[in-house]
């Protein structure tokens, strides 16, 4: 932890990146099983394009994931 961070709040974003992390393998697993696009969206909040954008990502050959870690833009 840097030294003017509020640990607070580090602590927080420390647990909102874990929580990502695993939402984003959890993704990958359902995709891997072939559920819809509509149906994982639709369980994350999360829109259908963007879910397709994630598939289309993961493709081989695509180049891998370019979501931004930080801020979750791409």
């Amino acid at each position: 932890m840097a030294r003017d961070e509020i640990p607070e709040l580090r602590q927080l974003r420390d647990e909102y990146d874990r929580a990502r992390e695993a939402l984003m393998a959890a993704i990958g697993k359902h995709l891997d099983q072939g559920e819809s696009n509509a149906r994982i969206a639709r369980s994350v909040d999360w829109s259908r394009e963007y879910i397709a954008r994630i598939r289309k990502e993961r493709e081989p050959g695509a180049g891998g994931p370019t979501v931004n870690s930080e801020t979750g833009d791409s």
